[in-house]
């Protein structure tokens, strides 16, 4: 490069767009009097091309204490036991995600929390169980059953979390 070339043309040398050796011919001036054909800086490698192995024929990574699934099938966990978690910060939404995307129900206690902190760790629930296709339901005054996807709680979770006072709807 030559020792008097201009910031612009350090800049175009830079970001490959012309070769050093053609760097000394540039005017610093953006008109070209002479229009040149666009060339592909680098080529294309076509022999790289990368499809997704078949839907039936994936597997996903199993959590610790889950079995593997093939992809598209979604398992039923009938027996799940579910955790209360009682809301006192914003940060205990952070538990929610990482139970849920552990696959494990949540009740969510929120009667001791003012409702400004329960409307927002409601809406992040929301969004967390749309995003992950599971489902939320009232199960009682300030109480909210999250449900992580292809998950559901039996009767006789049900009565336990009754007999704790996380769950004041009829058990079938």
């Amino acid at each position: 490069m030559a020792p008097d070339s201009s910031l612009f043309s350090k800049a175009l040398v830079y970001l490959g767009l012309v070769d050093e050796d053609q760097e000394a011919g540039i005017d610093p001036g953006f008109a070209d009097p002479e229009p040149r054909p666009v060339e592909r800086a680098r080529p294309v490698d076509a022999g790289r091309r990368v499809e997704p192995a078949a839907a039936a024929s994936r597997t996903v990574a199993a959590r610790p204490g889950q079995e593997p699934s093939i992809a598209g099938v979604r398992q039923i966990r009938p027996e799940a036991r579910a955790d209360i978690l009682v809301v006192d910060e914003f940060g205990d939404a952070k538990i929610l995600a990482d139970r849920v995307r552990d696959r494990v129900p949540v009740v969510l206690d929120f009667r001791q929390v003012d409702d400004d902190l329960a409307r927002r760790v409601v809406d992040f629930s929301s969004g967390l169980i749309y995003a992950l296709d599971g489902t939320m339901s009232r199960v009682g005054q300030g109480l909210v059953l999250v449900l992580p996807p292809a998950t559901r709680i039996d009767s006789d979770e049900k009565r336990r979390l009754a007999a704790l006072g996380a769950y004041e709807l009829p058990v079938d």
